[in-house]
């Protein structure tokens, strides 16, 4: 957010219509004046509000900032300076529409002929004589008070009298904020040393919603420790001792993968209001452009996620689209004695080939037959297998090391291949089952699985380099199998013993009936949580991280929710190449102006080459298509005419693989 004239920071605590209100107010005035910002500080807010604030305060002009407790307002407006330093100016107001937008128009107008600070103070009212109205009496009395105090302590001219309502530049707002340690009061801050400032009087307004905190008492406590820290005995007194001499710590959240997997819980999170501690290994993944922290570690690397998440004192640890950092996820949370809504143990069932497969054949639960390999196995030992035959990582992703093979030798011969991509020196041995895939993703509540999406999960035409993913299609043509397909997937969950949270369960239907394939305990990585909200209301990635806070979820959906009955369609295009190096590409924002694309991304930008489609780190980008019945088929041909990616010969490099039905 470069070349922002003007950043606004509102403390919030306990209003919601209020806050709306003078959003919108603010923006009405402001637009047609200059660039502006406003930094909105939830200064500990009960849940209720806070869950408000998130969900009515997604504005792209509106930046929402989550404190773990209640600092108080200075403490909260600090936080927001700190976050709105790029600013050439920086405002701060109320919430509770006692300061008017109209007034901070002339505060604006007023510093822009070279002052360092304005304040606004309430003044004379027609039928008054000229004083602070507009407050309590309590409020009154501390306003004086603190006059007085800054008279004699900062020898604050007789002119100037100051408030919470004030515009200041953006260097006078990062000195002193760069400067606050243990104890801090901005306008003492400000008067430290001689200030070009000036004071406007406004007519007193009364406060619509809610009622001041202060009370006599806490002003007390207030002005004493500004004779402590800012009078002329200070340094008598040293400052409290803080972290990092942090006098507020934001809500934080660590989020395992910044790929465009992971990238729409990034900005979300953002959004919510969260400091953002990103873990990814990868130098310039796109999810570190939203995070506030971007940690240079392995999803995989149990240690250095504990560590880096110790260190930023994150609330929560949380990853989607990919199903290792699940258990990396669960571990760190477990360590720090953060909230969890799976155990290690639980984690490490749905994440570790081994363990899943021996839980599903413990209950009974249909798979295809499958063995156990490692260095030491024979061709002979896989006579229990008929072939063709699948060699799979127990604990790897992205479909990385699984091959399809004619017979037990050249399964065996692809057994270091796939270790290569394993911390086990064990694989998993399968016997192939023709089928199609199709993919059920829910939620389990209180120990019960809501089928929320079935969904066709469709491959690439690779023989050796099977189980790549190049779409899937909502809802699958199986839906008329439905009940048998949710009784099964309701056996899997309380197979592993799931209580909350996502569910993702990938199932093959073939002749022999269906059988299970993979669990995962996830949103998956086919966008769901794009298309999930869209197809149900119900906002799956929202509901992960409340989850990941400790906080209770409810699955709203309407009464007569069903699965086969949502009415809409939607298409996820896993988009490939042929290989080849890119010249050009239509770019995303051209994408996102079709009426029917719900999203889209690019894992690849030009200059780059484009391997052989070996596994899913070669997919090129994707696109979530939407539509009914009717149109869903001809929106998919629309995107492909759209969407071209162009070698330096200029061969259209994208492969069309998605069935036209």
């Amino acid at each position: 957010m470069d070349n922002i004239t003007l950043g606004i920071v509102i403390p919030v605590f306990g209003s919601t219509r209020s806050v709306a209100e003078l959003v919108h107010q603010i923006h009405t005035v402001f637009t047609p004046v200059c660039t502006y910002h406003i930094y909105l500080v939830d200064d500990g807010n009960p849940e209720n509000v806070s869950s408000w604030l998130r969900k009515n305060c997604r504005l792209p002009h509106v930046t929402l900032i989550r404190l773990k407790h209640n600092y108080g307002q200075q403490n909260a407006v600090l936080c927001g300076l700190c976050h709105a330093g790029s600013c050439r100016y920086i405002a701060t107001m109320d919430d509770d529409l006692q300061h008017s937008p109209a007034t901070l128009l002339r505060l604006y107008q007023t510093i822009l002929k070279g002052f360092d600070i304005v304040y606004a103070v309430p003044g004379t009212d027609s039928r008054r004589q000229p004083s602070l109205t507009g407050g309590s009496p309590v409020r009154i009395l501390g306003s004086r008070m603190r006059d007085l105090l800054f008279r004699v302590l900062l020898k604050l001219p007789s002119h100037i009298k100051v408030s919470s309502f004030r515009i200041m530049t953006g260097e006078l707002a990062a000195e002193i904020s760069g400067q606050a340690a243990g104890f801090f009061y901005l306008s003492a801050a400000v008067f430290s040393r001689p200030r070009r400032a000036v004071t406007l009087s406004y007519p007193a307004r009364p406060r619509p919603y809610g009622r001041s905190g202060y009370t006599l008492k806490k002003l007390l406590a207030l002005y004493w420790n500004i004779i402590r820290f800012y009078g002329p005995f200070a340094s008598v007194f040293p400052s409290q001792k803080r972290r990092a001499s942090a006098l507020y710590e934001e809500s934080s959240i660590m989020i395992l993968g910044g790929s465009n997997c992971q990238l729409h819980a990034v900005k979300r999170a953002r959004d919510n209001g969260y400091k953002v501690i990103l873990a990814d290994y990868t130098d310039h993944p796109p999810g570190a452009e939203y995070a506030h922290v971007h940690c240079r570690t392995s999803t995989f690397d149990m240690d250095g996620c504990t560590e880096a998440a110790r260190r930023e004192h994150v609330d929560a640890v949380m990853t989607m689209g990919t199903d290792q950092p699940v258990y990396t996820a669960a571990c760190v949370s477990s360590r720090l004695g953060l909230p969890s809504f799976l155990s290690p143990q639980t984690a490490l069932s749905v994440t570790n080939k081994k363990i899943m497969k021996q839980i599903l054949a413990d209950h009974n639960i249909p798979t295809a037959p499958w063995k156990l390999i490692d260095r030491d196995t024979a061709a002979s030992d896989l006579d229990c297998l008929t072939p063709p035959l699948v060699i799979k990582p127990l604990d790897s992703q992205g479909q990385r090391g699984i091959f399809k093979c004619s017979q037990a030798g050249e399964l065996l011969s692809c057994l270091p291949g796939t270790l290569s991509f394993s911390r086990s020196s064990q694989a998993l041995a399968e016997q192939f089952y023709p089928s199609d895939e199709i993919t059920v993703s829910g939620w389990v509540s209180k120990g019960r699985l809501t089928v929320l999406t079935v969904s066709d999960r469709l491959l690439y035409p690779d023989p050796v380099h099977i189980g790549i993913c190049i779409g899937h299609r909502f809802p699958s043509v199986h839906m008329d199998r439905l009940p048998e397909i949710e009784a099964l997937s309701q056996e899997v969950a309380a197979a592993f013993g799931l209580t909350e949270g996502p569910f993702y369960l990938q199932l093959l239907i073939g002749e022999e009936g269906i059988r299970v394939n993979e669990l995962a305990c996830r949103i998956g990585g086919a966008f769901e949580d794009v298309v999930i909200p869209y197809l149900t209301g119900f906002d799956i990635l929202e509901a992960v991280m409340d989850l990941s806070f400790g906080r209770s979820v409810t699955l709203n959906l309407p009464r007569d929710f069903r699965p086969d009955r949502l009415g809409k369609c939607a298409s996820v295009q896993l988009t490939f190449c042929r290989p080849g190096v890119i010249a050009s590409c239509t770019p995303e924002a051209e994408l996102r102006k079709l009426p029917f694309v719900l999203d889209c991304g690019y894992n690849y930008r030009p200059g780059q080459e484009i391997p052989p489609a070996h596994n899913a780190t070669a997919r090129f980008g994707h696109g979530v298509i939407s539509g009914t019945p009717d149109t869903i088929a001809g929106n998919i041909r629309r995107f492909y005419q759209v969407c071209q990616v162009l070698s330096p010969t200029g061969e259209n490099l994208l492969n069309r693989l998605y069935p036209d039905k």
